[in-house]
């Protein structure tokens, strides 16, 4: 076995793999390891819904995924990990759905519309990450696992948002960006633990807030 700081390529026990970020996790590239894979992922997300952050364990995730602890240390070194990697593969399907929603043709008021939308109704349903939110709020590793989630839906609005306000500065987009995701992130999340009704009240105050927001944002554009 050999390993590279980044972007390993090398095999594990015979297997081809690649390396995540540095001590983090190593994707399998062969179908039935990365059906393992996968498996491991889902039993993450189902513990985290059952038992929340602090009940997860990679003793229980392997239990979960009708495995042994050795199949899952094969691929992830620690709970963090495991965490990590499942945020990961969910921002890749997040990111996929937020271009299908925005994509450079769509108007600005709906692109800034389809960001709210998009977090309101896939969040809910996305696993694990309500039980991630709330142990953001006072567990630090989970709060940097949270924030993780977050940076590439800020990174990914900033852009689009550059696309259709050229004239304003990157920090400028950034910083909006960062505010609207942290906005939407913090209200969303008693939307969450809600009843319908009351998810549907705080989804549609969200979206008037965000559009005035963008509105005021666009008037500095064509003022530049």
């Amino acid at each position: 076995m050999f390993i590279e700081v980044w972007g390993f390529q090398g095999s594990v026990m015979g297997e081809s793999t690649e390396m995540g970020p540095p001590n983090e996790w190593r994707v399998p590239i062969q179908e039935r390891s990365r059906r393992r894979f996968d498996e491991i992922l889902a039993a993450v997300s189902a513990e985290l819904d059952d038992v929340g952050w602090q009940g997860l364990t990679i003793a229980s995730v392997a239990r979960r995924s009708n495995g042994s602890i050795g199949s899952v240390y094969r691929y992830f070194p620690d709970k963090l990990s495991l965490v990590a990697a499942l945020i990961e593969q969910q921002n890749e399907r997040w990111l996929s759905l937020l271009d299908a929603d925005a994509h450079d043709e769509t108007p600005f008021e709906d692109t800034v519309l389809a960001i709210v939308d998009r977090y309101g109704t896939e969040g809910r349903g996305t696993p694990g990450l309500l039980s991630i939110s709330r142990a953001a709020l006072v567990d630090g590793d989970a709060y940097q696992l949270f924030q993780r989630a977050l940076c590439p839906v800020r990174q990914w609005t900033a852009e689009a948002l550059g696309r259709r306000l050229p004239r304003l500065e990157t920090s400028r987009l950034q910083e909006v960006a960062a505010v609207t995701v942290e906005a939407v992130q913090s209200l969303m999340f008693f939307s969450f633990q809600s009843d319908s009704p009351t998810r549907g009240d705080i989804l549609q105050e969200l979206r008037l807030i965000v559009r005035g927001y963008f509105n005021e944002l666009r008037q500095e554009h064509d003022r530049q």
